[in-house]
């Protein structure tokens, strides 16, 4: 009987879930940011949607002549006073109205033959 309980109470629930459709028309290409300061112990998160913004955001910290390339997997930069991630994501607007995200799959990187053998030892 509570089984059958639980199964009624789940089909309800599952009945008034969003459809995939709507979040994924919502949704739209982004990058997800996350900067730590170790100098005075502060961290920034950003969501933005434009590569500009994610350039301009790595200018402020890192006072370089380096770019940002093409980000297809995640970065992270370590300089000792700053700790930089960023990660291609899908950002949407949950029910609140806020800005959240989902991380994409990124593909596993390949091994080796020569990686998968096992080390001699003497």
């Amino acid at each position: 009987m509570k089984v059958f309980c639980f199964l009624i109470i789940a089909i309800f629930f599952l009945s008034f879930r969003p459809t995939s459709e709507t979040s994924t028309k919502n949704s739209n290409p982004g990058y997800y940011v996350f900067v730590e300061d170790f100098t005075n112990r502060s961290y920034n998160k950003f969501i933005v949607e434009s590569k500009d913004s994610v350039g301009r955001i790595f200018k402020n910290y890192f006072d370089t002549e380096l770019k940002l390339g093409d980000v297809r997997n995640p970065i992270f930069i370590n300089n000792g006073d700053y700790s930089f991630y960023i990660a291609r994501v899908n950002v949407f607007e949950n029910a609140k109205g806020k800005k959240t995200f989902r991380h994409l799959k990124y593909p596993k990187p390949k091994q080796s033959k020569r990686a998968k053998l096992k080390p001699v030892t003497l």
